[in-house]
């Protein structure tokens, strides 16, 4: 049980992980945490890795509002900016 919940520690902070993986993930931890049946620091690692997918989650919606910002002019009317070279 020990391994479960350490996990995937290393694969949480892969920057590269989808918006959807990592909240997957931290949903994973949250449940993990919330069994109230591992030592301490267990607790620790599981928090430290959620504050990390938690951070890549908040930079994956704020890198899409940037976008959703860039196709729209300020009449709120799409443009033709093509995005597809990010």
């Amino acid at each position: 049980m020990a391994g479960e919940e350490n996990e995937g520690i290393e694969l949480e902070m892969d920057n590269d992980l989808s918006f959807e993986d990592a909240l997957s993930r931290l949903e994973e931890i949250i449940h993990r945490m919330e069994a109230g049946d591992s030592p301490l620091e267990s607790l620790v690692q599981n928090y430290q890795s959620g504050v990390k997918l938690l951070k890549t989650c908040r930079s994956k919606i704020e890198q899409a509002e940037m976008k959703i910002k860039e196709v729209t002019d300020q009449d709120g009317k799409p443009t033709a900016e093509d995005l597809s070279n990010d």
